[in-house]
């Protein structure tokens, strides 16, 4: 997904502002979204997302990145796998 994709998916859900405001209040930036966390195969991580985002992340750059994917999950981009680490892309 491109960051433009993935900015015409939040304003067709109503959720731009929202959304933007919340990665901009946890740090992320809509390129690195959409780039390591909504493009690619394979499941998403809590883990993997947090290193690729701070390199060795801390406990507060996982809990910022756990409050990343549930938002994405909420605005239907991704899919809990039914634990806290793991989500599918939509």
């Amino acid at each position: 997904m491109t960051a433009q994709e993935f900015r015409d998916h939040l304003i067709a859900h109503g959720e731009l502002d929202n959304v933007m405001g919340e990665m901009q209040k946890l740090g992320f930036g809509v390129d690195f979204v959409a780039r390591e966390v909504l493009s690619g195969d394979g499941d998403v991580t809590v883990s993997r997302v947090a290193m690729l985002w701070q390199g060795m992340p801390n406990k507060h750059d996982r809990k910022r990145t756990r409050q990343l994917l549930e938002t994405l999950s909420r605005v239907g981009l991704l899919k809990s796998k039914g634990d806290d680490e793991t989500f599918d892309r939509v």
